[in-house]
């Protein structure tokens, strides 16, 4: 005999990327792209990369996002700070300010999510020279998870 079943959404599948490679971070007091991501699938099975963001894979009122951005190797101690952008122009968090010349940024927050948006991680710093920037890393530490 056949089952139906009604009503009720589909249960929320959580989403996660980590950075791929080593980049130096953007120019001082712009916030910029974080670039070079590499989806999670193991701890996060069906999460996508989309573009330079991760996308949900479904919607909910109320979503826990984190991201963990680790950085080193700046020649002098600076201000470092991190923010989430969701669809590529609305601040949805922005982090603690971080000072030294390596650290981790974190941000979090709770939003409301829709199926197929994207979310960026986006930094910034206030070291004036070029040759001073910081790396961000590129390891399970730099990270953004969704759910």
């Amino acid at each position: 005999m056949p089952h139906i079943f009604a009503g009720g959404e589909a249960p929320f599948s959580p989403s996660g990327m980590t950075k791929n490679g080593n980049v130096t971070t953007g120019g001082a007091t712009v916030f910029t792209v974080v670039p070079g991501w590499t989806a999670d699938t193991v701890g996060y099975p069906g999460s996508v990369v989309s573009g330079n963001g991760l996308q949900t894979q479904s919607g909910a009122d109320a979503t826990p996002i984190v991201a963990n951005v680790a950085y080193s190797g700046a020649g002098m101690a600076g201000n470092f700070q991190a923010r989430l952008v969701l669809n590529g122009t609305t601040v949805i968090a922005t982090g603690a300010v971080v000072t030294g010349n390596q650290g981790t940024m974190v941000v979090s927050t709770t939003a409301a999510i829709a199926p197929g948006d994207v979310v960026t991680v986006e930094t910034t710093h206030n070291v004036s020279t070029p040759l001073w920037y910081a790396t961000i890393t590129g390891s399970a530490a730099t990270f953004l998870r969704i759910g």
